[in-house]
């Protein structure tokens, strides 16, 4: 239920139809209601981490060179628990009859025996990277979806999203047949996660001791093995600081007055460390 309260639209959740989802980073509530998908804040910012890379993302090819899509995120202000919360949403990309099944549930049924495990026998990230790409595509018949692994290494490698485990790669399912999975859930980027990367430490010390999913190793060594394995798929504009700053500033009215300039600063930075780490790789 949608009302107005003050300047901004006020959804409202009951918490009984809360869906708890499990990550890597800790239980994140999520909710369905009118079409769309709801989450909350959980350990920082990630809300506006989610709809600033969708939004940049709108500014990439990802859609018009390639057989991908990936998901539009918004904003959101939420009644939820007798509190007014700060999160996002989404459409339902859900078409009728289609579900969504991760490459950790797939694979793992496929092989008879934990995914984890079978990657672990791998003696190198090559080897690890295209057995995950080329198996899934075996499996589900998507020929693209070696470069659909690489696209999606290369978003998390520039938007710094260091939560890209097995349950958060997958493709769509309905009577047997599949579909590439929008690309989704992208909050754990752009140092979101406060609990973990202190707002108090500058973002280039934070990144010097950050691990990329699902290989834990660096976000460049992950993504340049994607690439010389299967092309390089994300195309964007150099973004400057000014632009980035004025695509955030609607986003940064969900926060505390006094937040804001923080984390503007120390998104802008991650996002401009990290082009010119494309440029050198």
């Amino acid at each position: 239920m949608a009302e107005d309260r003050g300047d901004k639209r006020m959804i409202e959740l009951t918490s009984g139809k809360r869906i708890v989802q499990t990550s890597s980073k800790g239980n994140q509530e999520k909710w369905q209601s009118d079409g769309r998908w709801y989450k909350l804040d959980q350990f920082g910012y990630e809300g506006l981490a989610e709809t600033l890379v969708s939004m940049l993302l709108e500014r990439s090819t990802v859609e018009t060179e390639a057989p991908f899509r990936f998901v539009r995120y918004r904003m959101e202000r939420m009644y939820v628990h007798g509190f007014d919360r700060t999160g996002c949403s989404s459409p339902n990309f859900l078409a009728s009859g289609y579900s969504i099944i991760t490459l950790n549930h797939l694979l793992s049924r496929q092989i008879g025996r934990p995914l984890t495990e079978q990657l672990g026998r791998l003696t190198s990230d090559k080897k690890r990277i295209e057995y995950l790409a080329h198996t899934t595509a075996e499996l589900t018949g998507l020929v693209e979806f070696p470069a659909y692994l690489a696209l999606l290494f290369e978003v998390d490698a520039l938007f710094l999203n260091d939560d890209r485990h097995l349950n958060n790669i997958a493709v769509l399912e309905r009577e047997g047949s599949y579909d590439y999975c929008p690309i989704f859930d992208n909050g754990a980027a752009l140092l979101s996660n406060q609990r973990d990367y202190p707002m108090d430490i500058a973002p280039r010390g934070l990144m010097s001791k950050m691990v990329a999913r699902p290989f834990n190793i660096s976000f460049n060594r992950q993504r340049s093995t994607a690439v010389s394995l299967f092309g390089s798929h994300l195309k964007l504009p150099k973004f400057s600081r000014e632009e980035l700053a004025m695509e955030m500033a609607p986003l940064l009215e969900y926060y505390p007055q006094r937040d804001r300039g923080l984390i503007s600063d120390r998104v802008c930075e991650s996002i401009l460390i990290r082009q010119k780490a494309f440029t050198q790789v």
